[in-house]
């Protein structure tokens, strides 16, 4: 060990071994006023060795070994401030939080004007809570030390943790009266005084602020939500107002009036300001995000709501033309309200920006799809599969783009390969399945598709579309009528009210030789219908056709007739009329 720290330990030995008597046994180790204990010199000597060796060990971060050696020292010398101090510090690294605490204080009863005693008891009595204790200890400490700032500035808030006012003041503003105006400060006072239910005293505290710091906006800002928050409305606008005079261009003050009139009621003002502030480029786009999310979800019932929401979009996209972010924000909001036409053009835009975004090149093919825009959803779908070969529902959406286009193969191909990808979407894998099925059909690879319908249906038996299609393409072959008609009936058990199952329904009947009771589900089904289709009218005159009710049947097909969905032969049967023959 080097000389000095040697130097440094005795001293601190010479300190620890003062004293007078040796104490009884029976006397208490923290009884101030016992006399001082009077150590032989050989006592001197193994105190003093304790004592050292205790210290190395610390230094060494072998605190149980330290413990035990200052143990023993006190052992020899109870009355040691020092050593207890010492053996303090070290249950503090043993995380022996009562032990040390009753060691520092003993050490701060035995010498009660030695500050870093009085410092170590002090924290410790906050940190487990006595803070009425931890007060006093942190006074006296002020005592001990009363230039230190740091000391007045944390006990103004263990005052003020317990309500105590004034006296936190008071010592808040001796430091103030130290360093001046200072926003820290400023800012414990402002907290008192709102605590203590005295807004005026906080807002002159704010008011000092701004006369030290005239060309800080945002203490306008800090005043003016003081106003705001404790209902003193035509202060805070006063503030606001000045806050524009001084910077008309700052989108702080313009976002801050749009707050005011919003928290107001006052709509047209809102949306004015609020328009000021979101066509200012130099606010982030992430904070404009951020806002128009939280106030304008996408998913909004209400029309006026998601408007509003729509019209601060644009104005986004205004100020940040080239950022991806904006427009997708503006696609999503667009594609919410059902305006999808206008949602795909914004989702492009975001793309062109930034082609990585998989969301976004996710819900482009989604409304692709639910658009029928079969040419955009094969070149964009392409481009998908090759920017994320991972993600299966690029291959799931590119696929039914090709069944859409008849290129059945490629469809399963690509159906096929989004099946492989998927992992833990039930749903999904039950859907691509019931698509490779289609995809069989429309292929008349009957057997394949069957099997792939019944895949889709061993991972969701309650798939509705599975169930509707599956068990009308099995009655136009005429075949497992038994079955389709139970898949049919249980779709519509799932589904009640769609015109589509019901039409099924009335179709597997209607092929079984059940005229009577597919008549009765081909009326639900245009019932259902507010379109009337064709193929819906269609099939209710082939019911009637079999009931024998032949003149009403050729009413039902000319009427399907006028429409563009009935089936080829229509024309044969209005031409045929009541002599029209069934191919069996």
């Amino acid at each position: 060990m080097k000389k000095t720290l040697i130097y440094f330990l005795l001293s601190l030995v010479i300190v620890a071994c003062s004293g007078g008597k040796k104490a009884t046994s029976d006397e208490k180790v923290h009884d101030t006023a016992a006399a001082v204990i009077e150590l032989s010199e050989k006592e001197k000597v193994i105190f003093g060795n304790a004592y050292i060796e205790g210290a190395k060990e610390k230094i060494l971060e072998n605190y149980e070994k330290s413990k035990k050696h200052f143990q023993a020292a006190l052992a020899i010398n109870p009355k040691s401030a020092a050593a207890h101090y010492e053996l303090g510090l070290v249950y503090n690294h043993l995380k022996q939080n009562d032990e040390a605490f009753q060691q520092f204080e003993i050490a701060t009863d035995l010498e009660p004007s030695n500050y870093w005693y009085k410092l170590s008891y002090a924290s410790l009595l906050q940190s487990q809570g006595q803070i009425d204790k931890a007060i006093e200890a942190f006074k006296d400490l002020v005592e001990l030390k009363p230039r230190d700032l740091k000391l007045k500035k944390e006990l103004s808030q263990l005052l003020l943790s317990k309500e105590r006012y004034k006296e936190s003041l008071k010592y808040i503003n001796q430091i103030e009266d130290e360093i001046g105006v200072n926003e820290d400060i400023t800012f414990l006072k402002q907290q008192i005084h709102l605590k203590n239910d005295d807004v005026d005293a906080a807002a002159d505290e704010m008011k000092k602020l701004i006369e030290a710091y005239p060309d800080r906006i945002e203490y306008y800002g800090i005043l003016a939500d003081i106003y705001l928050t404790n209902k003193k409305e035509k202060e805070a606008f006063k503030v606001y107002k000045e806050m524009e005079e001084i910077d008309p261009d700052n989108y702080l003050v313009q976002f801050s009036l749009a707050e005011y009139y919003r928290s107001q009621g006052i709509r047209d003002q809102y949306l004015i300001a609020l328009d000021k502030a979101f066509s200012n480029s130099k606010m982030k786009i992430d904070e404009k995000v951020k806002y128009v999310l939280t106030f304008y979800q996408v998913e909004a019932g209400e029309q006026e709501k998601k408007a509003e929401g729509i019209l601060l979009c644009k104005t986004i996209v205004e100020a940040h033309p080239n950022n991806p972010k904006s427009h997708a924000l503006l696609a999503d909001f667009l594609y919410f309200d059902n305006q999808r036409e206008a949602a795909k053009q914004s989702y492009i835009k975001t793309i062109g920006l930034d082609s990585s975004r998989f969301p976004v090149w996710n819900q482009l093919l989604i409304i692709m799809s639910e658009t029928q825009d079969q040419e955009g959803l094969l070149n964009y779908g392409q481009r998908a599969v090759n920017l994320f070969p991972n993600q299966p529902t690029v291959f799931f959406l590119y696929g039914l783009g090709l069944a859409d286009a008849k290129r059945h193969e490629e469809a399963i191909d690509y159906l096929k390969m989004a099946k492989d990808l998927v992992l833990d979407n039930k749903n999904l894998k039950s859907q691509i399945y019931s698509s490779i099925g289609d995809s069989y059909h429309a292929l008349k690879e009957y057997e394949k598709s069957d099997k792939h319908y019944e895949l889709a249906l061993e991972i969701d038996p309650n798939n509705i579309y599975v169930l509707n299609n599956y068990s009308y393409y099995l009655s136009l072959r005429k075949e497992k009528m038994d079955r389709a008609e139970q898949m049919s009936r249980k779709a519509n058990e799932l589904a009640p009210g769609q015109a589509s199952f019901q039409d099924t329904y009335a179709w597997i009947l209607y092929q079984s030789g059940k005229y009577e009771e597919a008549n009765e589900w081909i009326d639900k089904a245009l019932k259902s219908d507010k379109e009337s289709s064709g193929v819906l009218l269609e099939h209710k005159g082939d019911i009637l056709f079999r009931l024998g009710k032949k003149t009403q049947a050729v009413t039902y097909w000319k009427k399907a007739a006028k429409k563009d969905d009935a089936s080829d032969e229509i024309h044969k049967k209005v031409e045929a009329g009541e002599s029209y023959v069934f191919e069996e």
